[in-house]
């Protein structure tokens, strides 16, 4: 099945645990829950996960000032409405390669074009990000440091 395409390759992998991935590799001697509790807390920084929260000072800090004066008043006031959302107790707005169809990410995709300074600075924010592997590969989680696989994800996958 693709959708557990990752944890398969991860699963598999003769490098424990995978390239990029901070924590406890897979042992062939760990049992199926075993394997899964270290997944589910494996790591991983440097790259752009399926689905992260940002602060909208997070964001506004991202934002280079010259590009923000060329917009056109009404866009200017509609970015800053956006920035005035209070991040609240659900972590922020949400961004990530699964979010970008959602206002806040869609907004500054369309102001701010590829190559521009303020999306050069959003993208290494969100790389700068420790998260799970499980966010990073689009799977539940408890937290950004805490999957939430299961070993029934493990037995859907073929892996048991």
């Amino acid at each position: 099945m693709a959708y557990y395409d990752a944890l398969t390759a991860a699963w598999n992998s003769p490098t424990q645990p995978p390239t990029g991935v901070t924590g406890a590799g897979l042992a062939p001697g760990d049992t199926t829950e075993q394997k899964i509790d270290k997944i589910n807390f494996w790591t991983v920084t440097g790259s752009i996960p399926t689905s992260a929260y940002l602060s909208t000072d997070q964001i506004a800090n991202c934002i280079v000032y010259s590009e923000f004066k060329a917009l056109t008043a009404a866009l200017q006031t509609n970015l800053l409405a956006l920035l005035s959302i209070p991040s609240g107790t659900a972590g922020g707005l949400a961004g990530g390669t699964d979010n970008t169809t959602l206002l806040p990410m869609g907004m500054m995709l369309d102001l701010f074009p590829g190559g521009s300074g303020t999306r050069q600075r959003l993208n290494a924010l969100v790389r700068a990000i420790t998260h799970t592997w499980c966010q990073d590969n689009g799977y539940p989680f408890r937290s950004p440091t805490e999957g939430h696989l299961t070993v029934v994800d493990a037995s859907n996958a073929g892996l048991v």
